[in-house]
């Protein structure tokens, strides 16, 4: 009993879900997750049933890690491409 919980708690700090859209006509699925330090990144993505490689990325907020998702989706950037930094931030 002791392992299951310990294996509640562990997955308690690392929140996810399973996010779903289209963009630009491409059906996709991702598992976006936030990490101890409170950025978000994505552990899975699939657009129209193929996996994309996962980028090295990670997003100081949930806005803007879904528009990178977007982005990935409709093919205006690839996953593999650096990361540009937010023009929101100051």
């Amino acid at each position: 009993m002791g392992k299951i919980l310990k294996g509640l708690e562990m997955h308690e700090k690392h929140a996810q879900e399973t996010v779903f859209g289209v963009a630009d006509g491409a059906t996709y699925t991702a598992e976006l997750c936030l990490s101890k330090a409170g950025r978000y990144y994505f552990a899975q993505i699939q657009v129209d049933g193929h996996n994309l490689p996962l980028p090295d990325g990670h997003w100081p907020n949930r806005d803007e890690a879904m528009v990178a998702l977007s982005d990935f989706a409709s093919g205006a950037r690839k996953p593999d491409e650096p990361q540009v930094e937010s023009t929101t931030r100051r």
